[in-house]
């Protein structure tokens, strides 16, 4: 069904900011970081109620940042567990690679790997949501989109209650001038903008179990990927008292022979968990999938997590992916429904996520390709190489990759649209983390001066107009370096200035004015596109 949009707005049709299609941490993340800037959203869930079983059970550093962003991290940061063991054994048990713990502190001044529970994160967003912005943000649960049209300045939706018997229920028209469908795999958004799926070659069936321990006494958060040709298994923390295992199938096992408590327990046993000493929260067949969509924009539509992307979960980064990107079109929506930038930044947000998104992508392709030899001759070679390797292989570092090319990456600066740093400062008799203390949104850092000194009026201007922050940091400066976080980093990148963006990557490294100069050169080349187009 597609909206008619020659019926005009009637009364029902409030118009607002944005309407997101979907309300798991995506969509609440996104729901939220616009709420914050005061804009006024729509929400529309197809289900009832939260899905209260586990699915996502990693996050990263950075993504703890985003969330740090949207005042969550105190609440939930006890949710959390750390894991000090992160190995690959094969299938006797022997281990191969032993990789740094997840519980080191990462770039973003939070630990590099946190295992929740994704409950509890999506409970406190949305009691966050609700209890500061009620009257911003509009949440229409059990409510399925079922058509969307654009006109020249909104998108029209149309929205039905998810029941058997819809003629019963009420239709739903929501006017907004933006859409951001966090939909999930089978996106209704992602299917109407036109696009469709990249399949980056790889699938493979899994058994997921989440169960809980009797004995508090038992629960681990080690992290252990088994590379066992018989039955590749992962076995990691599912957060505070939760352990989730991961069974691959072998081609010709059918799905409905493993989706039952029975097959669980089966699996489970030979890992000393039973019945007796174990809850079985949870078990689902899922197929593990690469995919990136070809389009994340169209007109007034956008799409963000599984909507946009599907990644296999060795590397620990589907829900992150679904972060970075709600906090990538966040700031930029609002800059958008400010007036303070075109509409053509909004572009950017493809060209920078997707490669991004597709880079983190196929590292968790290339891990699953390791993990899930089946033949017992190749496994026995890749052991070999493991081993052989295992030293060069444990200091490597997760990979971080740089942002897709755009106009709001610097042009030719080595640095720009690598992931920023956040250390613990010192600032008005206070000790913290330095987006606590200082601000998030644009900032412009000076190595030891204060950057503003040398910038132009009509660069002071810009900076105001798009809502940055400027600050010396280091001895001298009004902001002190703790634990010389800043001052490593400014001699890595040989500089005297970074201009951080609101998600926290680097627009580009050198001197403040040519860095001002720039993005305000960028802000125009954006309408100039706008033009164009």
């Amino acid at each position: 069904m597609t909206v008619d949009t020659r019926r005009g707005d009637g009364p029902q049709d409030e118009l607002f900011d944005v309407a997101i299609v979907g309300y798991g941490p995506v969509g609440q993340a996104l729901a939220l970081a616009l709420a914050q800037q005061g804009h006024r959203i729509a929400v529309i869930e197809r289900w009832p109620a939260p899905f209260g079983l586990p699915r996502a059970v990693g996050l990263d550093h950075e993504v703890m940042r985003i969330l740090q962003s949207l005042g969550v991290t105190q609440e939930f940061e006890p949710h959390t567990t750390l894991s000090q063991v992160y190995e690959w054994r094969n299938g006797s048990g022997e281990r191969l690679v032993a990789f740094p713990g997840l519980d080191e502190t990462g770039p973003s001044g939070w630990p590099a790997g946190p295992s929740f529970s994704q409950p509890t994160l999506e409970r406190i967003l949305s009691e966050r949501v609700r209890n500061d912005h009620g009257g911003q943000v509009e949440v229409l649960l059990g409510m399925a989109v079922s058509g969307l049209s654009e006109s020249e300045d909104r998108v029209l939706l149309e929205a039905w209650p998810n029941s058997p018997d819809t003629a019963s229920g009420t239709v739903r028209r929501i006017a907004a001038r933006w859409v951001v469908g966090c939909d999930g795999a089978g996106s209704i958004v992602r299917q109407l903008m036109g696009a469709t799926y990249e399949d980056i070659a790889f699938a493979a069936d899994w058994l997921v179990v989440d169960l809980q321990p009797k004995d508090p006494a038992r629960w681990s958060s080690e992290l252990i990927q088994v590379c066992d040709p018989q039955r590749p298994t992962t076995m990691v923390s599912g957060g505070p008292g939760r352990r989730r295992f991961e069974f691959m199938m072998h081609e010709g096992e059918r799905k409905e022979d493993f989706n039952n408590a029975q097959a669980a327990w089966g699996l489970l046993e030979r890992w000393g968990w039973t019945s007796a000493n174990a809850v079985l929260e949870r078990h689902a067949v899922y197929t593990f999938r690469a995919c990136v969509a070809d389009v994340w924009r169209r007109g007034r539509m956008m799409i963000a997590g599984d909507a946009a992307h599907l990644t296999p979960p060795f590397a620990g980064q589907g829900l992150c992916a679904g972060l970075r990107d709600a906090i990538a079109l966040a700031w930029r929506l609002d800059l958008v429904l400010r007036g303070r930038a075109a509409e053509g930044l909004l572009d950017s947000y493809t060209d920078e996520r997707r490669p991004h998104a597709r880079a983190l992508i196929e590292f968790a392709v290339e891990l699953g390709r390791i993990i899930c030899v089946l033949d017992p001759n190749a496994a026995r070679q890749r052991d070999a190489r493991l081993r052989a390797d295992a030293a060069e292989l444990s200091q490597r570092k997760f990979p971080a990759p740089q942002l897709g090319a755009s106009p709001l990456v610097r042009v030719a600066d080595a640095q720009a649209g690598r992931l920023g740093r956040q250390g613990r400062v010192y600032q008005r008799g206070r000790i913290g983390r330095f987006d606590d203390l200082v601000g998030a949104g644009f900032v412009l850092i000076g190595d030891g001066h204060d950057p503003t000194d040398s910038l132009t009026s009509e660069q002071l201007a810009f900076l105001h107009r798009i809502g940055a922050t400027s600050v010396g940091i280091g001895q001298g400066s009004s902001v002190r370096d703790i634990d010389g976080t800043y001052r490593r980093w400014f001699d890595e990148l040989g500089c005297r200035a970074v201009l951080v963006r609101p998600d926290f990557y680097l627009y580009g490294a050198g001197e403040a004015p040519s860095l001002v100069g720039d993005l305000m050169a960028a802000f125009k080349d954006t309408t100039a596109q706008e033009r164009v187009a």
